[in-house]
């Protein structure tokens, strides 16, 4: 049977997609131009295509039972060394973007996971270890702001490109409570 290879992510939104991949290009991400700017919710994950619509409905239920997400991106971090890997840390809306990841990463999006989840945008995969703390150093001061409203379902291409395939507002309303 066929399939085919998804992931779920938040898309950072513009001006800030611009900044980060700034400094993607600067630490030679050799992702860069194949993966747009992103926060991974459910990472690679191979579902056969006959459960894409279930994919989808899975997308479209998180996306209605959560809000838009303010989150904070930055100052850097790196897993080094688990994995040579520099990264913008994730502070704001932590409990509920995690609310949504456990809403996503539920079949058929679910897959063994080699390392819990952590909240993160990589800067840089697989840089030379050598290089991670002045890469940690130089982006120490990189925070920034971003309201996230949108969850999407990328799809690796053949040629290992990951685009949106679609996508869901997220639209849970804030109701005031009368004190």
């Amino acid at each position: 049977m066929a399939r085919r290879r998804l992931g779920v992510a938040l898309l950072l939104p513009q001006p800030v997609a611009t900044e980060v991949d700034g400094l993607r290009r600067a630490l030679g991400d050799g992702a860069l131009g194949r993966i747009p700017a992103h926060l991974t919710l459910v990472p690679p994950v191979n579902v056969p295509a006959d459960q894409l619509p279930a994919a989808l409905d899975l997308l479209r239920e998180a996306a209605t039972v959560t809000r838009p997400l303010n989150l904070r991106l930055g100052p850097a971090a790196t897993f080094h060394p688990v994995n040579p890997v520099v990264y913008l840390t994730v502070g704001g809306d932590v409990d509920d973007l995690r609310a949504l990841r456990d809403r996503v990463f539920r079949p058929p999006l679910e897959r063994p996971l080699t390392h819990p989840f952590v909240p993160h945008v990589t800067v840089c995969d697989d840089l030379d270890p050598a290089r991670i703390p002045a890469a940690v150093a130089a982006l120490a001061d990189f925070v920034v702001d971003v309201n996230v409203a949108v969850v999407h379902l990328l799809e690796e291409g053949r040629d290992r490109v990951w685009r949106p395939i679609a996508d869901a507002v997220l639209t849970r309303r804030w109701v005031a409570r009368a004190d």
